[in-house]
């Protein structure tokens, strides 16, 4: 349950009220565990999730990529190579030193960022979101338009244009100030899904 309320927007300081531990992301100097100000119990399994979930998330995104889906963003190429090669940790145990490991490896670890609808390939140097020197997961609370550690889908575009249809539903029924404000963050979210359907490079382009 704390590894997805962490993922949440806000979520740590959910945490910090909730469980009386607070890290800047998943991972901080500042961080205790229950009932210790050493990094276990929870943070240990945070890391096993997390782990996991970048796996699977590269898996999924070299599935569809496979599938016919297209990939755009500076980190696109980049993070396709990375995901033919990652293996998921099905029927595995995956230990706490490992997890730590595997997500420290820089420029490798794909996130999904369902909020932002998009993929981070996140390098550390190359990172909008305000990370220090030492931090090896992204922000993803803190996601910054532009980053180029970021990748998209065909499916982040489309969800892209749905929430601008919703945004603009939205807006017939509110004030003119706030219905112009939600109005230009739909064309905003539409011209993503647009840039991404020029940019998009695919299997079969690849190939040719």
């Amino acid at each position: 349950m704390a590894w997805h309320i962490a993922r949440q927007p806000g979520g740590l300081v959910a945490l910090a009220i909730q469980y009386g531990h607070l890290r800047t992301v998943l991972d901080t100097d500042v961080a205790s565990g229950y009932g210790t100000r050493s990094r276990r119990g929870i943070h240990d399994l945070i890391d096993i999730e997390t782990a996991i979930s970048t796996a699977e998330t590269a898996a999924d995104l070299h599935e569809r990529y496979n599938r016919g889906e297209g990939a755009s963003g500076p980190a696109a190429r980049q993070a396709l190579n990375q995901a033919s090669t990652i293996r998921r940790f099905e029927d595995t145990a995956v230990k706490a030193d490992f997890a730590r490991k595997y997500l420290a490896r820089d420029g490798t670890v794909l996130y999904d960022n369902p909020h932002a609808l998009l993929l981070c390939r996140y390098k550390r140097d190359l990172a909008l979101c305000e990370r220090s020197a030492s931090s090896t997961t992204p922000a993803l609370d803190r996601c910054v338009t532009g980053c180029a550690n970021t990748v998209r889908t065909d499916h982040h575009a489309q969800q892209l244009r749905d929430r601008a249809d919703s945004l603009a539903s939205r807006a017939l029924n509110l004030p003119q100030p706030i219905a112009d404000r939600l109005l230009v963050t739909a064309g905003q979210l539409r011209n993503l899904a647009d840039t991404h359907d020029r940019t998009r490079i695919t299997c079969q382009e690849a190939r040719t």
